[in-house]
């Protein structure tokens, strides 16, 4: 009789470690099995536009032969950017833009509109508008990490153009894009972009006005 209570008493012990292993399968599904579809997707694409702190080192390149690696670090805080590559540096704020020639000692200060911001902003959200397009096709891949950061692949493409494209699983940023194409001779075209980024690490002092003396100053 003993024996019998024991058991009736096991039994809500069991429904309950039952029930957890169940909720937790599913929570693993959902989080890593399950495909996202195309408004999820975009759901996780938009969280980039309201990213206002960020460095971010984009690195290109293409299958050309006679094409060669390009690196751009970009820093925003505050509707200011600084953007140095192996070529210039790039200071942007609400009044003006300074391009700045270190080896030719030249600095060309142009009336701004925030092309700089402008054009920045516009690379992060790309796979957004991508996603907002209906000219393109969605096709999600797959759940793969990319760089350490976990990811979820997915193609955008259409009869000319097909883009594959890593988000960030958790902040929706760009790790990386590929953007497959054909010229009109049917070559093939391959651009890819790197994305490293870190989120509100850009301090005042990144994005300092530089200091122009000894510089010959071009007004455009």
């Amino acid at each position: 009789m003993k024996e019998k209570k024991k058991f009736i008493l096991a039994i809500p012990t069991i429904i309950i470690i039952i029930g957890t292993l169940i909720g937790i399968s599913l929570i693993f599904f959902d989080r890593n099995l399950k495909k996202m579809d195309r408004d999820e997707i975009k759901l996780l694409a938009e969280k980039v536009v309201n990213i206002n702190n960020i460095s971010c080192e984009i690195i290109t390149e293409n299958n050309m032969e006679d094409s060669s690696e390009t690196i751009d670090d970009y820093k925003l805080k505050d509707n200011k950017i600084s953007i140095k590559n192996n070529d210039y540096r790039i200071y942007e704020d609400s009044e003006q833009k300074i391009q700045i020639d270190d080896e030719e000692k030249v600095a060309y200060i142009y009336n701004n509109e925030n092309d700089e911001i402008v054009a920045f902003e516009e690379l992060l959200c790309s796979a957004e508008r991508l996603l907002e397009s209906d000219e393109y096709e969605y096709n999600f891949i797959k759940y793969e990490t990319m760089n350490g950061i976990k990811c979820v692949h997915f193609t955008m493409k259409n009869q000319e153009t097909c883009f594959n494209i890593w988000l960030d699983k958790s902040s929706g940023m760009i790790v990386k894009m590929e953007c497959n194409t054909k010229s009109e001779n049917n070559q093939e075209f391959v651009l890819t972009r790197y994305f490293r980024y870190q989120l509100n690490n850009v301090k005042d002092e990144d994005i300092v006005k530089p200091n122009l003396d000894g510089y010959t100053i071009e007004e455009l």
